[in-house]
């Protein structure tokens, strides 16, 4: 399995913090999001690519990321268009974890054993327990199959996921025809199931006030995170 970490965007609602590189290299106690992001990936994964936009000059430079893969056109398409690009690169199985995220790392280890479980039938996305319309959400039938995700009733995307290589040219194929859209628009449109992934033992940086909540989770006895 290739792991992916989606960091071409800017991330806006930062302010000045992302002036001078994107969220995902934004340092704090020492260490950038893409480094935690990295380690926590490295026991489940063969390598990690990510996908660089904005300031990815500065990003090379800086930073030396692993397999860096740079979308030029970053700023006039969605992250579909990310994924499109890595799926085209990579024929393999891909755990995706958005340039904003860090989870328990139990909580990939979950999602990686399931994965083995459906002898990688099925591709799996994690979300947020509680219904809600405010966010990108997941919605699922009776049976556990994906049916439907964007600002709608049901569970939030929790910004990682896996997309398996047995449905690789269905996702490119969905991908190349929204390149406007959000990636999770490729699970309701190939075989997909959710995983629940208990909301504390996860967090999303998305404004300035997250980095003084990421950093209490960090010290948490109760989290395992790089």
């Amino acid at each position: 399995m290739q792991g992916v970490i989606l960091a071409a965007g800017r991330g806006r609602r930062m302010g000045h913090y992302t002036a001078d590189v994107p969220k995902a290299f934004l340092e704090f106690d020492g260490r950038t999001l893409y480094d935690r992001q990295r380690e926590l990936l490295q026991r489940y994964v063969d390598g990690t690519s990510v996908v660089l936009g904005y300031r990815h000059d500065v990003v090379l430079d800086r930073y030396e990321p692993e397999d860096p893969i740079v979308f030029p056109e970053w700023e006039r398409y969605e992250n579909a268009a990310s994924l499109l690009l890595v799926l085209k690169r990579i024929d393999d199985d891909l755990l995706i974890l958005n340039g904003d995220v860090l989870v328990d790392e139990l909580e990939i280890g979950r999602l990686t054993e399931q994965f083995a479980a459906l002898d990688g039938r099925y591709n799996l996305v994690g979300c947020l327990p509680g219904m809600q319309d405010t966010e990108t959400a997941i919605r699922w039938d009776e049976s556990g199959f994906v049916t439907a995700y964007g600002l709608i009733e049901g569970h939030q995307h929790a910004g990682l996921g896996i997309v398996s290589r047995a449905h690789r040219t269905a996702a490119i194929r969905v991908l190349r025809e929204r390149l406007d859209d959000w990636y999770p628009c490729v699970y309701p449109r190939t075989p997909s199931s959710p995983l629940l992934i208990p909301s504390e033992r996860h967090i999303e940086v998305n404004r300035p006030s997250d980095l003084e909540r990421a950093r209490a989770w960090l010290a948490s006895e109760r989290i395992r995170c790089p």
